[in-house]
């Protein structure tokens, strides 16, 4: 059977007249330390579109890896999109730079998630592996509004 490599094991495999390519890899992919912001959000009130709740912070160089978000049932409405960004943005229309959170259990469209029961949104592609370049706080916005007012939201951000 054939063989790829990916990129770093490539590098990391290299055995040319330079030696091992390990010190080529960048800081953050191998022999790296993934560091874990858990932290949890009790819900009091309504969570209106247009407030951002802030789960985590980033420090500046360091590479997100995954974003888990734990909600209970927070809505009545069955299709709900989890925005997620380092900036706090109006959730409707405008899409934050870390996109938006993906549901485990999707009919249609893989943003939309289900909040009428608890679930799981993760981080989704386009935010995996981005670089911070300033210390970053991580934030996620609910469209539409939620519209109980009690259950846990519990998060986690990874990030090496």
């Amino acid at each position: 059977m054939a063989v790829i490599k990916s990129a770093n094991v490539t590098k990391y495999e290299y055995t040319g007249s330079e030696g091992s390519g390990d010190q080529y890899i960048a800081d953050g992919y191998i022999k790296t330390v993934e560091k874990v912001w858990i932290d949890t959000y009790t819900v009091a009130a309504v969570i209106p579109t247009t407030t951002a709740l802030k789960i985590g912070k980033v420090p500046k160089g360091k590479k997100l890896t995954d974003i888990i978000v734990y909600f209970p049932s927070l809505t009545s409405t069955t299709v709900c999109t989890i925005n997620c960004g380092t900036a706090a943005v109006h959730n409707s229309g405008t899409t934050g730079n870390l996109g938006f959170l993906l549901g485990d259990k999707n009919v249609k469209n893989p943003t939309d998630i289900n909040l009428a029961s608890a679930g799981v949104a993760r981080l989704g592609p386009t935010g995996a592996l981005t670089e911070m370049s300033a210390d970053s706080d991580i934030y996620i916005m609910f469209d539409p509004a939620t519209s109980i007012t009690a259950g846990t939201i519990r998060t986690i951000v990874k990030y090496t």
